[in-house]
């Protein structure tokens, strides 16, 4: 019994790590073939009057070095005027952003911009504000976006399109780079692009990234102040609410600021902290009633966080049945020379493209595991910066 125990341990565990990473997006890949064949749609809006509304909601703390480039962009966006509202979100910045804000809005060429400041001397957090502030706000579309990404000039037309379909409640953008960005966090960007884009076709993508994404201002919900991936569960609230979160790759957020090793590994352990909280909230949409989104809930989000349990099952399951079957001690070896690698990459730094990549998955998971922790012993409280 022990011997068959550790056997089905072994192969839930391999079978669940082979279809999360690849069983899944190539699943995915088969049943969006011919929807993805299909010709972009073409903007159909023509009148300025059929336009909604729209506010531009922008959390900011100590951006002074960024906020200029943000105004000069959205005073770019091609969009009327008077169907566009910013509103700029200062949370307790203890630097010049306020006053560069209002310098940048004072320009000529941003003077047809409506921007409202507000400027709070408290440092309450992102979601905080959003909770604040939103509600207040009379508009048909609310779009969330950052300070450093910046957005393709139509992007606010293409949106446009979209909600006139009232089954659409959110709209995402696609996650690019200015800088050459490092090899390995370009190619996690483009899988999750891949996987995102092929979602929609199915019905609803999952969560958004905060970089730029619109939902409906009568979908919004406030979220727990203790929320970490909050462009995830908005988005989610919105297809529990029954309707579509969809994903457009002509709508582009351009991230204009690099992060260095520090910042990426915060938060890359605050993704995952935060990726184990939303399994288990929004455990919900596991519900078979929400049809083919419940299957891409399980398969893409809900198991993530579970996977570097899976990595250790794996692992100690075949080094124990090494002593029964040579098999599993290629399956052992196998592993010890995958994680090898994986240590001589971040040693070494080999200039490998699939080592790179390997490295950057695998200590994913890592990082994973340590958020997790963090959150589970109620150690990840970090305030938003």
């Amino acid at each position: 019994m022990a011997i068959t125990f550790l056997i089905c341990t072994f192969l839930v565990s391999a079978i669940m790590i082979f279809y999360h990473h690849f069983g899944y997006p190539i699943l995915l890949r088969g049943l969006t073939g011919r929807l993805s064949a299909r010709p972009e749609r073409t903007f159909e809006i023509q009148k300025d009057n059929a336009y909604p509304n729209v506010a531009l909601v922008i959390p900011i703390y100590n951006e002074g070095v960024n906020i200029a480039e943000k105004i000069y962009n959205l005073s770019f966006l091609d969009y009327p005027s008077d169907k566009l509202n910013v509103h700029l979100i200062f949370d307790g910045c203890t630097d010049d952003s306020f006053a560069k804000a209002q310098n940048a809005s004072s320009i000529a060429f941003c003077k047809n911009l409506n921007i409202t400041f507000h400027n709070d001397t408290e440092n309450r957090g992102k979601l905080a504000q959003l909770n604040r502030i939103i509600p207040s706000i009379k508009a048909d579309i609310i779009g969330l976006s950052d300070v450093t990404a910046l957005l393709s000039i139509d992007s606010l037309k293409h949106c446009a399109e979209h909600f006139s379909d009232k089954t659409v409640g959110a709209v995402c953008a696609t996650y690019r780079f200015l800088s050459s960005g490092k090899e390995q966090e370009k190619a996690y960007w483009q899988y999750q692009t891949n996987i995102k884009l092929r979602e929609s076709l199915l019905g609803s993508t999952l969560g958004a990234h905060g970089a730029f994404y619109l939902i409906r201002r009568d979908l919004f919900v406030s979220l727990p102040k203790d929320t970490i991936n909050d462009d995830f569960v908005l988005p989610c609230e919105i297809i529990k609410q029954k309707h579509k979160v969809i994903y457009d790759k002509s709508i582009v957020s351009v991230e204009i600021e690099a992060s260095n090793l520090k910042q990426d590994f915060a938060r890359r352990v605050r993704i995952s902290a935060g990726n184990l909280q939303q399994s288990l909230r929004l455990i919900r949409l596991l519900d078979p009633s929400y049809g083919i989104t419940a299957f891409m809930f399980f398969s893409c989000k809900w198991i993530r966080p579970f996977m570097p349990i899976f990595f250790i099952l794996t692992l100690i399951s075949s080094m124990i049945l090494t002593a029964y079957s040579s098999w599993f001690l290629v399956f052992f070896l196998g592993q010890l020379f995958l994680y090898s690698l994986v240590l001589a990459q971040q040693l070494l730094a080999f200039n490998n493209k699939l080592l790179i990549k390997l490295h950057y998955l695998i200590t994913g998971h890592i990082i994973s595991l340590i958020g997790a922790i963090q959150y589970l012993t109620g150690s990840y409280k970090e305030p938003w910066r």
